[in-house]
């Protein structure tokens, strides 16, 4: 894979502003965001807010760098992603999220956005997403969503945002039921994988049936020796 992907485990911009520190460091002056705010549940003029936040998000770390962004809904045609720097995934409900990337077939481009090298932000269910199996959250699946396997692009694991440690029981009940090793981020840490390294932001974890917690070399040996 050529691309970056960046996972944030869903604070606010104050919590996050490291991780985001560095997507906005990758990207030149002249870059175009597209920014998808799917997964929550609003009306036209809650999604106003969120164009609001996310141009907050760019005037927060853009600096000098001239960068815009096109935000799209869920009536909308999702553009060539080709023509973007970056794609930014934000939160909400991650089944209605995951439904909606499958439906539009969207899961498939993405993929193929970053092997050409492109930037991928997941931020809370944007992140999670991005796992090999969403049903770490399976309480947010409130309307009978079909789909649970995520686009599976860290390694073969899971991730859970929004992390605390009163969470333990229930994440490592979800690893013995989904399969699969899970990686666990508090809100104010994150992971950016790189072609050729991986930073790991705060105190994520690593969940699997022996409690590994090295993340770094974990994800490094899950994503960089197939298996």
């Amino acid at each position: 894979m050529k691309g970056h992907i960046f996972l944030s485990g869903g604070g606010d911009r104050e919590d996050t502003v490291v991780l985001d520190k560095k997507f906005f460091n990758l990207l030149p002056s002249g870059s175009k965001i597209l920014y998808i705010p799917i997964a929550l549940n609003r009306d036209a003029i809650g999604f106003a807010a969120c164009h609001d936040w996310f141009s907050g998000c760019i005037s927060m770390h853009s600096g000098n760098k001239d960068i815009d962004f096109r935000m799209i809904l869920e009536d909308e045609d999702v553009p060539e992603l080709a023509d973007f720097n970056a794609i930014y995934i934000g939160g909400g409900n991650t089944f209605k999220l995951l439904n909606y990337i499958k439906e539009k077939k969207l899961d498939k481009r993405l993929v193929k956005y970053l092997k050409n090298g492109g930037i991928l932000y997941g931020g809370s269910a944007g992140a999670i997403i991005l796992g090999e199996n969403i049903n770490t959250v399976k309480e947010e699946n409130d309307s009978n969503y079909e789909y649970s396997r995520g686009l599976n692009l860290v390694g073969g694991l899971s991730l859970i945002c929004h992390y605390e440690p009163n969470l333990n029981e229930k994440i490592m009940a979800s690893v013995n039921e989904i399969s699969t090793p899970i990686i666990a981020m508090p809100e104010d840490s994150g992971i950016a994988i790189h072609p050729d390294s991986i930073e790991v932001v705060g105190n994520a974890l690593i969940f699997d049936p022996e409690r590994k917690k090295l993340l770094k070399s974990y994800l490094q040996k899950r994503l960089w020796s197939g298996k």
